[in-house]
């Protein structure tokens, strides 16, 4: 009998993290034209329509799965019969909180899943700041200055500036600049540095990537680890991604599932007798349209 896993062993991130590496940089542009292949219809968006692509989705990746593992609860890795493995996620909006001066919400990454900004007892702050400090002799004009720590259920707190007795300088910054994005670095002990843009690399002729501040609180973009790959910031409404691996989890292709008008809210699974349950409500970008869905999907094995 082929058992559910509630989430991944140390081990098995372990493995994950050692088969990926900064190849992912080159292909950058070709994971852009991936996620926005599913462009949407002129016109109304249908959101009875994009509902029935979830499921019908959810079906066809268990149907070609021998197991199926519980990430989250709104993150399932489908391993395949021929070895590959695929990845369903949903993005969180990551926005800025300006009455409890923190950012909220989850950066997603197909690796480790989420990470989550604010926490019972954790949180990542912000302060209004004209200069911010990204690295040691290395400042750029801001708006707002972040520190204190991210936390990952896989590889526990991520700083985003560092303390008074550590000896390496970093941190992550807002800048003033007329579109604002994130410069800096963010760090974790297992994974080292999370880069928040291209210009900190020097890479940006080849891939040009970054993270922005839109409609004046969401972040949006992408950030990059040399170890984790590419970390999702997704703008102001939560999607859902089919990410395809091969057996050694380097990835193959991403799609978005549904328009990218749509609102995924909500997104959970939960594992039945025989079976598994998901339940998610959407809505259109202006939240006017709104329906909520529950439904059991038979698993093809035992």
């Amino acid at each position: 009998m082929l058992a559910f896993k509630k989430g991944l062993t140390l081990l098995e991130v372990v493995i994950f993290l050692g088969v990926f590496s900064i190849v992912g940089l080159i292909v950058f542009p070709l994971l852009i034209n991936t996620l926005n292949f599913y462009q949407g219809t002129v016109g109304e968006v249908d959101v009875s329509r994009e509902a029935r692509n979830l499921i019908l989705t959810f079906q066809k990746e268990a149907y070609k799965s021998k197991n199926i593992n519980f990430i989250t609860d709104y993150e399932l890795l489908f391993e395949k019969f021929n070895g590959d493995k695929s990845i369903l996620f949903r993005t969180s909006p990551v926005f800025l909180n300006f009455e409890s001066s923190t950012l909220e919400g989850m950066i997603s990454n197909i690796r480790i899943g989420s990470v989550s900004l604010k926490g019972e007892n954790y949180s990542v702050k912000f302060i209004n700041s004209s200069s911010c400090l990204i690295s040691s002799g290395n400042s750029v004009t801001s708006l707002y200055a972040l520190s204190d720590y991210a936390w990952s259920p896989q590889l526990g707190w991520i700083s985003f500036r560092n303390s008074s007795g550590e000896s390496i300088v970093y941190g992550v910054c807002i800048t003033s600049s007329t579109q604002p994005e994130l410069r800096g670095y963010a760090y974790n002990d297992i994974i080292g540095f999370i880069v928040f843009n291209c210009l900190d690399l020097g890479v940006c002729s080849s891939s040009n990537f970054k993270v922005e501040l839109v409609e004046g609180k969401y972040l949006q973009g992408f950030a990059w680890n040399d170890i984790l790959g590419w970390l999702f910031f997704d703008g102001p409404r939560g999607q859902v991604y089919l990410a395809e691996l091969d057996s050694n989890y380097n990835l193959k292709k991403i799609f978005r599932i549904v328009d990218k008008r749509i609102n995924v809210k909500n997104l959970s699974f939960q594992k039945l007798n025989g079976s598994y349950k998901t339940s998610f409500t959407i809505s259109d970008e202006t939240n006017k349209k709104e329906v909520s869905y529950e439904t059991a999907i038979s698993l093809p094995f035992k």
